[in-house]
Order: structure tokens, then C-alpha cells, then sequence
């Protein structure tokens, strides 16, 4: 197996293909058990909706089992919810989550978390991918225990953090993208009193994700204009995504929601990502509140707000992080959390979109096969020159996807899409 079968989010595959056939499945459960456990200890694993999610929880279980760990599987479950639960109980060791996030039904994928709930870092990633490679040796045989209570535990969490939150009169509408939120995003929003128009909520094994969710809100949209919805939630797959959509129907991603937490609660600095909208960024600052950026993916906003002590970050795609509740990117907190900030300042979130004032942003992705010729003193010489002709009108960003043979060119300014399409088809020839 190759080095970097852990990318920037776990493993991710088709599913019943290499990685995720079964002798690779569990290689990676034993793998997993190796490094995180000791004989008997004890891993916790859920699972997203999808009609392989199941049976690859039976392999990376065996392949745990094979090595002495105990699993607890706990069914179908939030990625954010698994990261919670394995930080609140001190048997947990590490916890597993069988998901491809926002990716069609055909993909699955292996996320793993420390025993604090974190996301697993660079160095923990590479050794997991030696493992996998050489393999490891067995030790006493382990078992399977199910534990279906600990859903009410996250869901109890998620209330919690709403605090005083009432939503009597509120009408609401909440897309789960038949994914692993189906069903407990409707429980928590009408606990909180909220009328909830739902969609997305039923899963049958390859819906996941089709149309609907963070990744697609024009359902949403349509249908909150329709049903006069102070305002909708979308999560994605495994809901650690959350994309919302105001009254008037338009979409509020994770710049949007950024802005509106960090007011709302008076933070004054945020961590986001590279791909953070520069506009979102002066809207901050014109604010006082100030943003640092950090590589593409939650983990790396996490550490940063580590190492800072700030509060709040996330990504533009919509993971949002609010360490005072949480360790990794969670949709439905985030929501509750938003709710709550909409309701405290008096402000609608068509008033709270408006205060963000975003560039057009263009994104055009071209094939490379190897990535290093972005490196290449033609073409960084080239992106040098294309970012010093656009100056303070906007921003240039190119680096290669951690997941696919691809480069990514994003152009923010106006004429954003003829910039970038030209872009890439001139870094494209020079990368060849």
C-alpha cells in the first residue's frame, strides 16, 4: 500500500476497491488498533448512511479484533458526534467513523480520531500508512459490543449548547442530505422548540448526498422562499459541514457563518483557511477582528486555534469549529450556535449576509500529473506575474488537491472565471 493512502481527511475510495476491498479494509482496522490500542482496550466506531458503510464497520472491526482491541460500534452517527463521544468517555482509546463525507454514494472512506477527539496529525497519519504497508502482527482475539445509547449522549450535548435558546414560533427548514444527521437534526431543532420543515432525511443506502445537502442547497433554497422559513440548515454527509440558507433564499456559507459567530460573540480573531474570500476577510477586519489563515482542512484550523487559544475558525466550505463545544468541525452545532446568535442580536441572517461584502470567486481545477512541476521555476514565474497584475483588485491562489491528480486555480476579483480558466490552461501546458 502507498504512503499516502491517509490524505488530508483519512482514507478516502470507492468503495469494495483497493483500499476499501476487504482485505484493505482490514488491514487498516489492524492497523488502527495497533497504533491507538493495547490489548483489550477499547475503539468506538459509527458509520455514515451509505449501503457499504456497514459492512466496512464488520471489516475495520475484524481487522481491530484481530489484534486484541474491543469495538464498540455505536450505528449510524455524525462524524462530529463520534469525535465527541470519543473524547467524553476515558474507555474510548481512539474513534473510528465510516464515511466519505460529501462524496456520492459510491465512495466510502476511514476517518480516525485521537482518544481527545482531535483529528490525527501529520506524523500519526504516516505511521498509520507504514502499517498498512508492512503489517502488523496479531494479538489476542477482541471483541464487538454495540452501545445505540451514546446518539442520545450527542444529541443531549447539542441541546446543551443551545443554552436558552427558544425557538417556539420559529419555522425552520433543515436538509440532512439522507446522510448520517437524518433524523437527529429534526429531534434537536424541535426540542429547541423550532417548527421544522425537513427534507433529506431518508436515507435509503445511495441518496446520500444526491441533490441535496451543504454540497447542493437549491432544494433548500427553493423550499424556504416556499414555506416563509426564517431560515434553513444543511449539513453534508456526515454532517460535519454546515451551509445555511437565509429568508430570502440565498446561500450563507462558511465566511458568511465565520463572520456572524465572531460578531455575534465578540471575538475578535478567527482562524480560516487559504480559501477564506478576501472580501469576508475585509468585512472581518473593518469589524476589528482579525483572521489568520492556515492550509486547506479543518485539522489545520484546529491546530492553529490550539496554538492561538481563539475560539472560533473554519473553512468557507462550511466546517465550522467552536472549540468552547468541540474538537473538530461540527454541522449541527454550528447550526445551534448560529440560531442562537440570531436570535440574542435581533438581526435577522439576511441582515447578517449583507454585512459581508464578497469578491466573485472562481474556481477551475486542471489534471497534473505530477504535482511538483507547479514548483517549476516557468510556472511559479508565471503565477508571480499574473498575481502582480491583479494587485490589491483581488487574490490568486494555486496549489495542487490533496486527494485527486489535479491543481487548483482560485482567482478572486472581478472576471474572476475568464482569469482562471486562463490561468489553468496556461499552467497546464507549463506543468506537462
Amino acid at each position: 500500500m502507498g504512503r499516502e493512502l491517509f490524505g488530508t481527511d483519512g482514507v478516502r475510495a470507492v468503495a469494495g476497491e483497493y483500499p476499501l476491498d476487504d482485505a484493505g479494509a482490514r488491514a487498516i482496522g489492524r492497523a488502527i488498533g495497533t497504533q491507538f490500542a493495547e490489548a483489550d482496550q477499547q475503539i468506538v466506531i459509527a458509520c455514515d448512511t451509505r449501503e457499504s458503510s456497514e459492512h466496512l464497520v464488520e471489516l475495520v472491526s475484524a481487522g481491530m479484533r484481530e489484534v486484541g482491541v474491543n469495538v464498540v460500534f455505536v450505528g449510524i452517527m455524525p462524524t462530529p458526534g463520534l469525535a465527541y463521544i470519543t473524547a467524553q468517555h476515558a474507555e474510548f482509546v481512539a474513534g473510528v467513523m465510516i464515511t466519505a463525507s460529501h462524496n456520492p454514494y459510491t465512495d466510502n472512506g476511514v476517518k480516525v480520531f485521537a482518544a481527545d477527539g482531535g483529528k490525527l496529525p501529520d506524523s500519526a497519519e504516516e505511521r498509520l500508512n507504514v502499517d498498512i504497508e508492512v503489517g502488523v502482527p496479531d494479538r489476542s482475539s477482541g471483541g464487538t459490543f454495540e452501545r445505540h445509547d451514546l446518539i442520545s449522549e450527542y444529541e443531549a450535548h447539542l441541546v446543551e449548547a443551545a443554552d436558552t435558546l427558544d425557538l417556539h414560533g420559529v419555522r425552520i427548514a433543515i436538509d440532512s442530505a439522507h446522510g448520517a444527521a437524518s433524523g437527529i437534526s429534526k429531534r434537536v431543532f424541535e426540542h429547541l422548540g423550532a417548527e421544522v420543515v425537513a427534507m433529506g432525511d431518508a436515507p435509503n443506502g445511495r441518496n446520500i448526498n444526491v441533490a441535496c445537502g451543504a454540497t447542493n442547497t437549491a432544494a433548500l433554497r427553493e423550499l424556504v422562499v416556499a414555506r416563509s422559513c426564517q431560515f434553513g440548515i444543511a449539513v453534508d454527509g456526515d454532517a460535519d459541514r454546515l451551509i445555511m440558507v437565509d429568508e430570502k433564499g440565498r446561500e450563507c456559507n462558511g465566511d458568511h457563518l465565520l463572520y456572524l459567530l465572531a460578531l455575534a460573540n465578540g471575538y475578535d480573531a478567527v482562524v480560516a483557511t487559504v480559501m477564506t474570500n478576501l472580501g469576508a476577510e475585509r468585512s472581518l477586519q473593518q469589524q476589528g477582528v482579525k483572521l489568520e489563515r492556515t492550509a486547506v482542512g479543518d485539522r489545520y484550523v484546529l491546530e492553529r486555534l490550539q496554538a492561538t487559544g481563539y475560539q472560533l475558525g473554519g473553512e468557507q466550505s462550511g466546517h465550522i469549529i467552536l472549540t468552547e463545544f468541540a474538537t473538530t468541525g461540527d454541522g449541527l452545532l454550528a447550526a445551534v450556535c448560529t440560531a442562537k446568535a440570531i436570535q440574542e442580536s435581533g438581526k435577522s441572517l439576511c441582515t447578517w449576509r449583507d454585512e459581508v461584502t464578497v469578491l466573485p470567486q472562481a474556481l477551475v481545477n486542471f489534471s497534473i500529473d505530477d504535482k511538483s512541476k507547479l514548483q517549476s521555476p516557468e510556472a511559479q514565474q508565471y503565477i508571480e506575474d499574473q498575481t502582480a497584475t491583479l494587485g490589491s483588485a483581488g487574490r490568486i491562489l494555486v496549489r495542487p488537491s490533496g486527494t485527486e491528480p489535479l491543481a487548483r486555480v482560485m482567482v478572486e476579483a472581478e472576471g474572476a472565471q475568464d482569469l482562471a480558466a486562463s490561468m489553468a490552461a496556461r499552467l497546464q501546458e507549463l506543468t506537462r
